[in-house]
């Protein structure tokens, strides 16, 4: 009975750990501080934090994410003037450190600033960068200066890192009095730290209690009876059978707690850093509320990718002026007056509004989009798209006036009431018509009709209808 209470007292324990947590956690990302003064609060330094946030599986997930999706994104190169066989040689050369760059950019975002090494090498005539060296192991040996400056912390003092040829120091919302940046690893350490002693409480909670409790009354009082008695229950434990006497008793008494608890802790950690990263929340570690809430949170994820390539262009930029200048200056001369430039392709997103309007009107038939439409509004690439013919319009032939005049007589829909008055009227005409052999001849007969003023109206009409059709028929026999 013991036990089982001070296992409720347990569990109780456990969801108010698990409450003050969230609460913390809630705290410290609402906090504004500055990384330096976080990172004192939680008594680490940057370094420590970094290596933390690093080694974290659920990171370097989110960052295995980020990776995939700066490298998938298609760039360019361009230049005015630049041949077609420079940018092919600088486009090989970049396209194969693009993964390098990223990873620089990823070190940038966690630790605040990243800094990478330019390894130089005779390519024939010109001068390539062979490899990219990460000092993601040595970053707290690398201080960042106001104005962008860069110093390195050797054995034998400070030296200044030449930043234009050699490094490439990145960093993330730098100011004159924060040079180091904004660090992630400072709001991501307690998340990570949590999912690291997480699991160890995790592991001691299942090897505690993944068995039930078993409590054994026996008759005897000496030590002797009481060990017997005991070995032959561990051994019942182990999946044997025992024996008791008559007086003695066992029973099992499960273990009511589940663990959800550290489940609940994980998944918090796991959305901190999820969120801190991705700017979303996995579907997978949605803790409450409706799936569909992930829909609002889409644009976060873009917008926060977008600040991840952004970063990614100031380093491949680097990388091409430092490729440029090294062998304008040692190597093989790049003609390129204006410089090269880097840039990524950017994607037009599809307005729904404006296609369902265009549509609405192309469909009329009335409009045919221009070249300039599809190039400067919809952002389509000449070279992409064609414009076809729009279909000929169907003409009308020169089949004879009463057929065509009756064709409206032939449907199976029910006339209306005045559909109904005027039909006898209208048959009797086309009748007429089709049986004169011009218009001299119609003339004559029709004054033997018996009509209105408002049957002469409808003559009218019809005459000059079908006197248009005619014309209209003649023309294109005519080819005119």
């Amino acid at each position: 009975m013991f036990g089982l209470i001070k296992n409720k007292k347990r569990h109780a324990a456990l969801n108010r750990l698990t409450t003050a947590a969230e609460d913390a956690l809630d705290g410290l990302f609402a906090d504004t501080v500055g990384n330096d003064i976080l990172l004192e609060r939680l008594g680490v330094d940057r370094k420590k934090a970094f290596e933390t946030v690093y080694s974290d599986d659920e990171a370097a997930a989110c960052m295995e994410d980020l990776r995939a999706a700066m490298l998938a994104k298609p760039w360019r190169l361009y230049g005015d003037g630049l041949s077609e066989d420079d940018k092919d040689c600088l486009w090989k050369m970049l396209k194969r450190h693009m993964g390098a760059l990223a990873e620089t950019v990823l070190d940038a975002r966690l630790n605040g600033y990243g800094v990478a090494r330019y390894v130089y090498a005779q390519d024939g005539d010109g001068i390539s960068i062979a490899q990219i060296s990460n000092k993601r192991g040595e970053l707290d040996r690398f201080l960042p200066r106001r104005g962008g400056g860069l110093t390195y912390l050797g054995a034998s003092g400070e030296e200044e890192c030449d930043t234009a040829l050699m490094y490439l120091f990145l960093t993330h919302r730098a100011t004159s009095s924060n040079p180091a940046g904004e660090a992630a690893a400072a709001r991501l350490y307690a998340p990570a730290a949590l999912r690291s002693k997480g699991f160890v409480f995790a592991a001691q909670f299942i090897t505690r209690y993944a068995q039930p409790y078993i409590v054994a009354k026996i008759h005897g009082d000496s030590e002797e009876e009481h060990d017997g008695f005991m070995r032959r229950l561990m051994r019942f434990m182990g999946g044997g059978a025992a024996s008791v006497g008559v007086d003695e008793d066992i029973k099992i008494l499960q273990n009511t707690a589940d663990g959800q608890a550290f489940k609940r802790l994980e998944n918090l950690a796991n959305a901190r850093i999820q969120k801190t990263l991705l700017g979303k929340v996995k579907t997978s570690d949605l803790e409450t509320g409706s799936r569909a809430a992930q829909e609002t949170e889409e644009n976060n994820r873009a917008e926060r990718i977008a600040s991840y390539l952004a970063m990614l262009s100031r380093a491949a930029q680097h990388f091409v002026d430092a490729a440029v200048m090294v062998n304008n200056a040692y190597g093989r001369p790049i003609h390129a007056p204006k410089g090269v430039w880097f840039e990524f392709d950017d994607e037009v997103r599809i307005d729904k509004t404006r296609a369902e309007r265009d549509k609405m009107y192309l469909d009329a038939g009335q409009l045919v989009l221009t070249e300039e439409y599809y190039r400067d509004v919809l952002g389509f690439e000449e070279s992409h798209f064609k414009l076809r013919e729009p279909p000929p319009v169907p003409q009308q032939t020169g089949a004879k006036i009463s057929l065509r005049l009756s064709d409206g007589l032939a449907r199976n829909a029910p006339d209306t009431a005045e559909q109904a008055i005027a039909r006898p009227k209208m048959e009797a005409v086309l009748g007429l018509l089709e049986s004169c052999k011009d218009y001299a001849e119609f003339e004559a007969k029709l004054s033997e009709l018996d009509l209105s003023k408002g049957d002469n109206l409808l003559i009218q009409r019809l005459v000059s209808d079908g006197l248009a059709a005619w014309s209209d028929g003649a023309k294109l026999g005519t080819g005119q």
